[in-house]
């Protein structure tokens, strides 16, 4: 199997010499990408993000992202170049580092930095987090609720697991709390399973609270005004 240097060395050599649609090929459709061109905007999946590169072509911002160096902290590569941009006549160059986060060998997300400095502090931030891989658990908890228990990172890989579980025919009157304590980070696929759930309890007749939300994910939920829709405990 290729290093993980090697198959970003790839991605590029397929930007390079066949454009977007081999770069896209190399990459998989199921990565969550967050380019600087679109204003670090998360997209989940390579379609999302080929629609948007699309309307930025059709708008005539042209772009060429040259690649210097490339270093390998666990599974994360560092990409550094430049990204040079054109749009209604003007030029800018800007120095660029990106970094590709691996998973079981394959690419799983991407995301942009503005320094070397800031990219490595992310790393750091992550490796604090000792093992962002997803688990899920439900037990029953006090007055005969259920609890749901998550931990790591609930993105668009995670994502069904959570639905499978919170989903599936709950009888009237359960109460479930999904306890967020260890949620490391939720990204609006994630978001769009808890938001369904509350549908589906509305119909079911059973109740979704959740629990002990970090502020990063808090934050998220400020952003997206979910609040009302996705009531917390206080306490």
């Amino acid at each position: 199997m290729p290093s993980q240097v090697q198959l970003v060395r790839d991605l590029w050599r397929a930007h390079e010499t066949g454009g977007l649609d081999a770069f896209f090929a190399v990459a998989g459709e199921d990565v969550v990408w967050q380019p600087f061109l679109t204003g670090n905007q998360v997209f989940r999946g390579s379609a999302e993000l080929r629609e948007a590169l699309g309307g930025l072509a059709e708008e005539g911002i042209r772009y060429e992202p040259e690649l210097h160096d490339l270093e390998q902290h666990g599974n994360v590569v560092l990409a550094h170049g430049v990204l040079r941009v054109t749009s209604n006549g003007r030029f800018d160059e800007t120095p660029m580092h990106w970094a590709y986060h691996f998973r079981d060998g394959r690419l799983q997300r991407q995301t942009t930095h503005a320094s070397r400095e800031a990219a490595l502090e992310a790393l750091s931030a992550l490796r604090l987090l000792d093992d962002a891989t997803f688990s899920l658990a439900e037990a029953a908890g006090g007055d005969g609720e259920r609890v749901i228990r998550l931990r790591g990172e609930l993105d668009i890989e995670s994502a069904p697991d959570l639905e499978s579980v919170l989903l599936r025919s709950r009888p009237a009157g359960q109460r479930v709390v999904v306890d967020l304590a260890d949620l490391k980070f939720m990204d609006s696929t994630g978001l769009r399973v808890l938001l369904r759930a509350r549908v589906a309890a509305d119909e079911g007749r059973w109740e979704i609270n959740l629990r002990n939300v970090p502020p990063t994910i808090r934050r998220l939920f400020d952003m997206t005004g979910v609040h009302a829709a996705l009531p917390a405990e206080t306490s």
